[in-house]
């Protein structure tokens, strides 16, 4: 053979070696006792098509070594065990996975308690939520005999002849549990409390071939649609909702020596050590009964609320909050709502994104066959859960599912959350939810801190669905939501609620009873929750009055110096719907008392709120017009406010009217009739500037009529006010004013028109979008005072109303269009990195931009002094980023004025700008 043919040669066989070394491929694995997790020594591993054996090490290890390019099913075998066998392809390449051995039929039996010897039983339940825990494995640790809990957690043990050992105790996502057993034992319950643990990151196999966990998911989610309580045509319910409230982490003994809280001591005699791992001490109770309707189409919710058990408070509007129709948690849905944060679920559209699926083994239960499906979350620092699942056979219905927090979840304050479902078929077709539980632990200081345990259940009966009453009964309903109060909804005898509850008070629901009653009733309670009030709000009531608030008693401006300043108003006790409010303040430096008085009348609270108001007013006018905007008269911002400006000052007197009256439907109108005087103090042109032929310079007068559409828009009465909520549609709102001469000393004439668009939309799983969109014109030739002076921000502290690298005062503008508009993603790029998914950081941008001009017959009036800027032809434009949830409560702003750029010889116009402020959010 010539160098030719032999280089062929060499390179044929070359060329056949490494075809046959590419297809051979391995992958490893561990071999366990699927009770007692012991390793197993030369189990075989087998495959037939390759005719292919290894067998297990002393450790349970093996390697096993086949061709890619043929699929099989290989078969584990060893004596005592069942066989199992598992799909071999190309995707179990490189993998280790952890074989769990079942023990043979024969190793788990059930003896009659009566027999001799020594017999024991137990029950297994999740340590936070109490739901009973099925099919978990139960074995002696030194003798490996065990078996299984039967669906409701009961096991069952008996020994003719029994030597101390270790009972162990596991189930798929908990932690094992042991406990010392010896003859002592004989006769008694033991009650086992499984702890949720870490998911592993091995791939488990019992006897189910890889992939089967994602199959099982994808059958489930062609039923999704069918099985989903939304999708049918209608459905109604009785719900009983009970929230409880405890306390943990904190030492009884301890607290019982703080001189205040010892007249409480009574309190810890409730406390309870056999519910749970840790000792708690139950605190409070909710209940409410009520008859729940849905209709799909047209899409309508209806609640009636028939009873309602709050104790140390009756408020209806609690009562609303504390329904279903605010709670309801679609486990089918593809995002579940969780103390107002979005998380995926497991069975939305695109979940196999974010989990990992497996189904570990099936339990045969009353003749039907279950499956046991488990998801855990494939990335950490997202917002999903790890639980678990029993699914119909064939039918893939959801029978109970478990759902927990991810432990890199970002939420703030939360360090558990628990959702168990139990459903129940309502015919031959349907299986309808039967049973709520949400369980979360609240805690600020970190997870050893005092915790408050929140524990709502909630159960369903008089189930009905596709029926004709329930059209009949929303056909006239003509908004979508309507939550209802029966009359004395809080007034229930004790009687009553016995006969209305689904199930009987527990020993430690009963006590709070008591407890809260006993607590009521002392003095020094009443005075503690007083004192700890007025920490928090800055109010404290003395019988008919009230006081406060504490943090604008005293504060510092260069034009009034130190500024000291008392409130006084009335409380319930003295007139139920007539709210007196007033305060004097006096500056050291200015020398001049001011101050503020107003009368406030609700006329109708329900069902539709009518109210009235007036008041005096003659004070520094400081601008402050939205809520969440600070208060420049407050003890706290001399330490925020921007070096190096000109602060400029102006004092209005006011005396006004206004009348508020819903209308229904989201619809409300306010009517106002003001007439005010404006006096320049400092750095802005004075009244003298604008002589006037009638009346007196700088006074208008003027009436003005507000229409606002706020669709579902829920809230939260107090003792005279109404607190927002929000709403899931977009808040309108539309305004116009005009100027009256001639009446009292009013000199002017004016029509000013605006309007004003806001809303928040979750765009989960990419956080949260929130928007402004408002708009203004002012018809007439006026001083800067009844103008448009564009909101600007003379502190440190972040104003999301306004433009923080602008100051008061600064532009001018009798026309103007704007939006606000920011973006927050939640933890967003911070989730990749390990410290900041740790601190939970957040991460937004946002955009603020305004167009606006001034006439120029407004500008001659104006701005002979050039004390004012205008916007004419030119666009103010902020954009912004930072940090968000710093510590849980604080926020960083970096903000830069992108338009108009400062002028060179402009010192004081800073293009950027760093802002803190508060921010409390889950």
């Amino acid at each position: 053979m010539n160098l030719t043919g032999k280089l062929l040669l060499v390179f044929s066989l070359f060329f056949v070696l490494l075809k046959v070394d590419a297809q051979i491929v391995s992958f490893s694995g561990t071999i366990q006792d699927g009770v007692t997790k012991l390793p197993i020594n030369k189990a075989l591993v087998h495959s037939p098509k390759d005719s292919l054996s290894s067998s297990s090490d002393s450790l349970g290890s093996f390697t096993f070594k086949f061709d890619m390019s043929v699929a099989d099913t290989v078969t584990v075998s060893d004596s005592g065990y069942e066989d199992f066998k598992f799909a071999c392809d190309s995707s179990i390449r490189d993998k280790n996975i952890l074989i769990l051995l079942q023990p043979v039929k024969a190793l788990s039996i059930s003896i009659p308690a009566d027999i001799g010897g020594i017999n024991f039983t137990g029950t297994i339940q999740d340590g936070h939520t109490n739901e009973p825990i099925g099919y978990a494995s139960v074995y002696m640790a030194r003798t490996g005999y065990g078996k299984t809990s039967d669906s409701l957690g009961n096991f069952t043990f008996h020994f003719d002849q029994f030597t101390p050992d270790t009972l162990v105790v596991s189930y798929v996502g908990y932690e094992d549990f042991k406990i010392a057993i010896d003859s002592s034992i004989n006769g008694k319950n033991i009650l086992v409390l499984l702890q949720r643990g870490r998911p592993s990151n091995e791939v488990v196999v019992r006897g189910r071939s890889i992939g089967r966990g994602l199959l099982l998911w994808r059958m489930m989610m062609k039923k999704k649609k069918q099985y989903n309580r939304y999708n049918l045509s209608n459905f109604s319910y009785e719900a009983y909702n009970k929230l409880e409230v405890d306390i943990k982490n904190f030492n009884p003994k301890k607290v019982q020596k703080v001189f205040f809280l010892k007249p409480f001591s009574f309190v810890f005699n409730n406390i309870d050590s056999t519910s749970e791992k840790d000792p708690f001490l139950p605190a409070y109770l909710l209940e409410t009964v009520s008859d729940y309707s849905f209709q799909k189409s047209p899409k309508r919710y209806y609640e009636d609320i028939k009873a309602s058990n709050t104790k140390g408070f009756k408020n209806e509007s609690m009562s609303k909050l504390l329904g279903v129709m605010n709670q309801n948690v679609n486990v089918y849905g593809n995002y579940i709502t969780v103390i107002d944060k979005d998380f995926i679920g497991p069975l939305n559209d695109e979940a196999y994104q974010y989990y990992n699926f497996s189904s570990p083994d099936t339990q045969i239960v009353n003749g039907k066959k279950l499956y046991h499906f488990v998801f855990s979350p494939k990335h950490p620092g997202q917002s999903t859960f790890q639980g678990d699942a029993w699914i119909m056979e064939k039918t893939y219905q959801i029978t109970k599912i478990s759902l927990y927090l991810g432990k890199e979840a970002n939420i703030n304050f939360i360090t558990r959350i628990s959702v168990f479902q139990e459903f129940t078929p309502v015919n031959d077709s349907i299986y309808f939810l039967t049973r709520d539980k949400f369980f979360a632990d609240f805690n600020v200081l970190g997870k050893q801190s005092l915790t408050f345990i929140g524990r709502k259940t909630t159960s369903y009966k008089n189930i009905v669905v596709n029926s004709d009453s329930i059209t009949a009964l929303l056909k006239k309903q003509n908004i979508e939501d309507v939550i209802k109060t029966e009359p004395g909804v809080n007034d229930v005898s004790d009687s009553d609620w016995n006969k209305l509850r689904h199930d009987t008070l527990s020993k430690n629901e009963l006590a709070i009873y008591t407890t809260v009653d006993k607590l009521l009733q002392m003095p020094k309670f009443t005075r503690l929750r007083k004192d700890l009030q007025f920490l928090a709000t800055g109010y404290r009531k003395y019988g008919n009055f009230e006081i406060g608030p504490w943090f604008n008693w005293v504060s510092v401006n260069q034009w009034e110096g130190t500024r000291y300043r008392f409130d006084l108003g009335n409380t319930p006790q003295l007139f139920k719907d007539v709210y007196l409010h007033g305060y004097l303040a006096y500056g050291t430096k200015d020398e001049k008392l001011k101050g503020m008085g107003e009368a406030y009348w609700i006329v109708n609270r329900l069902p539709k709120r009518f109210t009235l108001h007036a008041k005096y007013f003659n004070d520094i006018d400081y601008g402050i017009s939205s809520l969440g905007q600070i208060s420049q008269d407050n003890i706290f911002t001399v330490a925020i406010r921007k070096p190096n400006i000109t602060r400029k000052f102006i004092s209005k007197q006011e005396i006004s009217f206004d009348a508020y009256n819903e209308i229904g439907g989201g619809f409300s109108t306010q009517v106002f009739v003001a007439d005010r005087k404006y006096t320049p103090l400092e750095n802005l042109p004075l009244a003298s500037n604008y002589p006037t032929t009638t009346g007196d310079p700088l006074e208008s007068f003027s009436v003005a009529l507000k229409l606002r559409f706020a669709y579902l828009e829920q809230f939260l009465d107090g003792d005279y006010f109404q607190y927002s909520l929000g709403t899931r549609y977009p808040t309108v709102e539309v305004m116009a004013e005009q100027g009256i001469p001639g009446v009292l000393h009013s000199a002017y004439t004016y029509t000013k028109l605006s309007m004003d668009i806001s809303d928040v939309i979750k765009i989960s799983p990419y956080g949260s979008l929130t928007y402004r969109a408002y708009a203004g014109k002012v018809f007439g030739t006026l001083p800067y005072p009844f103008l448009v002076n564009l909101p600007g921000n003379d502190l440190h502290y972040y104003d999301p109303y306004s433009f923080n690298l602008m100051t008061r005062f600064e532009y001018l503008a009798d026309q103007y269009i704007g939006i606000n508009v920011e973006h927050n993603f939640g933890s967003g790029l911070f989730r990749f990195i390990p410290l900041t998914r740790k601190l939970k950081w957040r991460q937004f941008w946002n955009v603020k931009a305004l167009w606006g001009s001034l006439d120029d017959a407004n500008s001659k009036l104006n701005n002979s002094t050039n004390t004012f800027q205008t916007l004419n032809g030119k666009s103010y434009i902020e954009v912004g980023t930072g940090i968000d949830n710093i510590l849980r409560i604080l926020r960083l702003d970096l903000v830069w004025r992108v338009s108009p750029g400062a002028l060179p010889t402009d010192n004081k116009t800073s293009n950027f700008g760093i802002f803190g402020s508060f921010h409390f959010q889950f």
